[in-house]
């Protein structure tokens, strides 16, 4: 879980570091061509291409034209939102997601998780202070990409029913590529050798993150694995002091503490309840 963490920020970071040189959807272009390659390289020595293929290619569209603008949304507001605001309003992603699966495939919300999810929404009006201060375009787009990541998690644990990891994460990387490919090519700046070490950080930060999140909620229960993606905030506040001289309002640790500790709550609550069952 620590190093799906730091896969997560190293996003972020690579992103920060490549956008004044690169256009936003080369960046994601460059970023699905990795990590198809990677993943190419070791799963189809281990599977076989067959076992990588999709059962539902209209589904896969669907969630990976959502993830995709998800991403577009994040990436540019890290151009001139600062890092830390930016993580943490991406933890409102876990009570995003609870609401949607409710309103779209019936899954049952507790109260917990409803209580979890107001507060959350207390959090991110913390952080943002509309009203007080001016509320960016960047800003908008960062809020607006959490709720297409929270839709997208959704179609995940659908796709999950029939689709094993390894197919998801293939067919991610090939959709995204040829769905970027054209606006890539269309705005091209040519790297440079020394754009290479943060296109591939950007490239394989994210089959690591998903390799790794995914044997820690097998092997750790979400509760444990929650407050250790906290970690993610004052490491991304730590790099972005240390490379951009980048700092932040108290009010956005105040609104990430209130948006984690709301989060937790409802997660342990859960979890308990489950015990006594």
């Amino acid at each position: 879980m620590v190093i799906a963490v730091a896969g997560l920020a190293g996003i972020v970071i690579a992103v920060r570091a490549l956008k004044p040189d690169m256009t936003v959807p080369q960046l994601l272009f460059f970023r699905a061509l990795i990590g198809l390659i990677a993943i190419a390289a070791i799963m189809i020595p281990q599977e076989g291409i067959r076992s990588l293929i999709t059962k539902r290619p209209g589904f896969q569209f669907l969630r990976n034209a959502t993830h995709a603008g998800g991403q577009y949304c994040v990436f540019f507001g890290v151009i001139s939102v600062p890092l830390a605001v930016v993580t943490s309003i991406e933890y409102t992603i876990p009570a995003l997601t609870a609401a949607i699966a409710a309103m779209t495939i019936g899954e049952k919300v507790n109260r917990y998780r409803w209580i979890g999810m107001a507060v959350s929404f207390l959090g991110v009006m913390i952080i943002v202070r509309p009203g007080i201060v001016p509320v960016g375009i960047p800003t908008m787009m960062v809020i607006f990409g959490a709720v297409l990541f929270s839709a997208q998690n959704v179609m995940v644990k659908v796709l999950s029913q029939t689709e094993s990891a390894s197919t998801m994460v293939f067919t991610m990387n090939i959709i995204q590529s040829l769905l970027f490919l054209g606006p890539a090519l269309y705005l091209w700046v040519a790297p440079e050798w020394h754009h290479v070490p943060w296109l591939l950080l950007l490239g394989l930060s994210g089959l690591t993150t998903h390799f790794c999140l995914s044997k820690a909620l097998v092997l750790i229960d979400t509760s444990v694995c929650f407050p250790i993606d906290f970690l993610r905030l004052p490491f991304i506040a730590a790099i972005a002091y240390l490379l951009w001289d980048e700092t932040f309002s108290p009010w956005v640790a105040v609104g990430a503490l209130v948006i984690f500790a709301s989060t937790y709550f409802s997660i342990r609550k859960e979890a308990n309840d489950a015990d006594k069952d």
